[in-house]
């Protein structure tokens, strides 16, 4: 449903690469029984649960393993929401980042991940409105504070995150 590029980004972009290797992503809006949202928070960002998917893996049990391991869940995926694709020419990769809607199954959970950048990052739960202030405030810090600039990922994944929950707010009023 949308794409973005690092024209789309700044003001001096790279020259896209004649190929990109392909990396599919899953990440997804998941919601607790109290309608709140997770976000895992990073340094300089906080995202929605999710990662790349494994060689043989299909997108929904990539993103329900990445959903136990993240933020301690287990879900149960309620609808898709679309792709978005970062096409990055720093690293010369096509990201597609096929987002979910779900919903936990019990109760909560402690994250089960052993990855480095990811062991120990806080979980919030929080509310839909919280939600799309925090992501449009990462994009706005983003764009206009010179500690950010130069940080090539964050751009991409804070700006893919606020397109998905923008589909998401205008398909679930």
């Amino acid at each position: 449903f949308h794409s973005i590029k690092d024209s789309d980004i700044f003001d001096n972009p790279l020259p896209e690469p004649k190929e990109y290797i392909n990396r599919p992503t899953v990440k997804g809006i998941v919601i607790d029984r109290d309608g709140k949202i997770a976000l895992l928070r990073g340094v300089n960002q906080s995202l929605f649960p999710g990662g790349g998917v494994e060689e043989g893996e299909s997108l929904e049990n990539a993103f329900t393993r990445e959903c136990l391991e993240e933020i301690g869940c287990k879900v149960e995926i309620v609808s898709s929401l679309g792709t978005v694709l970062n096409l990055r020419a720093k690293d010369r990769k096509k990201y597609e980042v096929h987002f979910f809607i779900a919903k936990v199954i019990g109760d909560k959970g402690f994250p089960t991940t052993n990855q480095k950048d990811e062991k120990g990052l806080p979980v919030d739960w929080i509310s839909r409105e919280e939600v799309l202030i925090l992501l449009k405030k990462q994009v706005v810090n983003l764009s206009t504070d010179e500690r950010y600039k130069d940080m090539y990922q964050p751009h991409f994944n804070c700006r893919t995150h606020l397109v998905a929950f923008d589909k998401y707010l205008e398909e679930n009023p």
